[in-house]
């Protein structure tokens, strides 16, 4: 089904006050304080000029705006799209600022097209063990490759963690002293501060906005200081390069088609994340509030964001989880909140420009390196490993594939290997006997229950899953195995209350089954049975043949089973 062009009105205009807008101005400036510190360190995790960063908070939030639903997403650079676009354009044939807004437009386009036509659960396909795989990986990558500006060197960009090692290891004797001391006391003053400055300031009597507000400009004061550091003690430490302010100017970038065929891929990758990773973002922040979420108008707001972006300079955006759950926090009442830090962004584009490359690029490192901590989901990750094995080896092995491979060949490998559990899952369904323990009143499987009652001579097997090509084989032969292991059974009951589908293959099993099951003289009966089961085995001419009972006890009572204490 297309999306309704019609219902583009922003959902927050309805029921807006006057009185709100206060309250998106507090907020909006609690956002731009740590908007515009992370917006060039992510520029920079990309390879791209400081001020790219900026151009890339600007217009996103205009049109987020207009198209979004959620009152609290923060539209922006994010590390992890970053380090997909550093990935791509760091070692191509086009300049990696050309190259970034390329990959801009195309995962806006991609995300917009997911959005018209509601093909946004196509990104289902990610399971979640291989999307924390990824994440995990992803975080790894992006603080190993923050390390050389953070030691003071020059290094060639790498996709993956070998690459970077080799890179990295024989010039480890060249580091500069005083950009490590500088980059690493402002690490370990970020995680400090992200570890205990908000309770601190609780237990100081301090209440959000204002809590909030002091917290978050923590990162700034500690950027500001460690420019300080280097302009009084450390001249030789590496700044970034001077930041051309002024106005972003509307931009394409170069129309060769090989090149935006060649970035397409990654483009894909990019829009994958940022739909992810940005409704996850949305949905958690809605449902504190029971807000509702339309995840298609999510997917047009931010892909009309990636596109803009990439047209003015920038490029690809993401939802960021920090800054989305910052302005939560500070009282936002609309999407009006992240445009007011646009505007912060914009006058200092205009008016600070050039004291932007004051800014040490260790220090910019050390702030990506401590945001990244984040994407490591430690109990989710346990989580996984204490509910499945298989799908823990899924996480194993998109984490290694990520870290070994690249962002990109990991994301596949773990899409894959999700799909792929998933059907070997499905392939082999539990097919089990079920007994009763209270006299027929409930049945469940004599493999999970000490069964006091039995049913004999009626046999009842149960299927717990949907049947289609891929397991139907299976379902089949399991039922034979316990028909003869009883050969003194007189009737068989099918239970199929957890069997919701069925497949042409699936059919065809339950005939065959049905065909060599009447010639050894065994009553074959189904209970329990959904509407489109019954309605398939009727087109099929079986549903004449057969009875057919709402419940399992009805079938036994009925099939003459009789209750014999095992």
């Amino acid at each position: 089904m297309a999306f309704d062009i019609t219902a583009l009105k922003p959902s927050w205009l309805d029921g807006y006050e006057r009185r709100s807008l206060f309250a998106d101005l507090l907020a909006g400036l609690i956002l731009s304080v740590l908007l515009v510190p992370q917006a060039m360190a992510y520029a920079q995790l990309a390879g791209l000029p400081p001020e790219t960063g900026l151009y890339a908070a600007l217009a996103p939030p205009l049109l987020y705006l207009l198209f979004g639903t959620s009152p609290y997403v923060s539209l922006g650079p994010v590390a992890l799209v970053s380090l997909l676009v550093a990935e791509a354009t760091g070692n191509g044939d086009i300049a990696p600022l050309d190259g970034a807004m390329i990959i801009a437009i195309e995962a806006g386009i991609i995300l917009c097209l997911l959005g018209l036509f509601r093909l946004g659960r196509l990104v289902n396909f990610i399971s979640e063990p291989a999307l924390l795989g990824f994440t995990a990986a992803a975080a790894l990558l992006i603080a190993t490759s923050q390390l050389p500006p953070l030691l003071g060197l020059d290094v060639a960009r790498s996709g993956n963690l070998i690459g970077t090692a080799t890179a990295l290891l024989p010039v480890l004797g060249d580091t500069v002293v005083a950009a490590l001391l500088i980059g690493g006391g402002a690490l370990v003053l970020l995680l400090l501060a992200d570890r205990y400055a908000a309770a601190g300031l609780w237990k100081a009597g301090i209440r959000p906005p204002w809590r909030h507000a002091i917290v978050k400009s923590v990162p700034l004061v500690i950027i500001v200081g460690a420019a300080l550091a280097v302009q009084l003690a450390a001249p030789d430490v590496a700044t970034v390069q001077k930041t051309e302010g002024g106005l972003p100017a509307l931009t394409l970038p170069p129309i060769d088609p090989a090149i935006w065929l060649r970035l397409l891929p990654s483009a894909a990758v990019v829009a994958i994340i940022a739909f992810v990773i940005g409704t996850a973002v949305a949905k958690s922040l809605a449902g504190k509030e029971r807000r509702s979420l339309d995840t298609s108008r999510e997917a047009l707001a931010i892909g009309a964001a990636n596109i803009g972006a990439g047209l003015t300079g920038g490029y690809a955006v993401g939802v960021s989880l920090s800054r989305s759950a910052l302005v939560c926090d500070s009282g936002a009442r609309s999407p009006l909140a992240s445009m007011v830090a646009a505007l912060v962004v914009l006058a200092v584009l205009l008016f600070f420009a050039d004291a932007l490359s004051y800014l040490p690029q260790t220090a910019l490192a050390a702030l990506v390196i401590s945001a990244v901590f984040g994407l490591v989901k430690t109990r989710e990750i346990a989580a996984i490993w204490r509910y499945s094995k298989i799908e823990g080896a899924v996480f194993l092995a998109t984490l290694l594939a990520t870290l070994l491979l690249g962002v990109q060949w990991g994301l596949a490998v773990g899409a894959l290997l999700g799909i792929a559990a998933f059907l070997w899952f499905s392939s082999v369904p539990r097919v089990t006997r079920v007994g009763s323990m209270d006299d027929g009143d409930s049945f469940r499987s004599i493999d999970r229950e000490e069964v006091e009652v039995d049913t004999m001579p009626v046999l009842v097997v149960r299927i717990d899953r949907s049947i289609y090509f891929g397991n139907a084989s299976y379902c089949e032969n399991r039922i034979l195995e316990e028909v003869a292991r009883h050969p003194e059974a007189t009737c068989l009951i099918l239970d199929m209350r957890a069997v919701n589908t069925i497949d042409a293959s699936g059919i065809a099993m339950l005939e065959r089954l049905l065909d060599n099951l009447d010639a050894k003289d065994l009553s074959i009966n189904f209970a329990a049975i959904h509407e489109p089961i019954w309605e398939a085995l009727q087109a099929n001419g079986q549903a004449r043949l057969r009875s057919f009972y709402r419940t399992v006890a009805e079938a036994v009572e009925e099939c003459g089973g009789r209750s014999e204490t095992g």
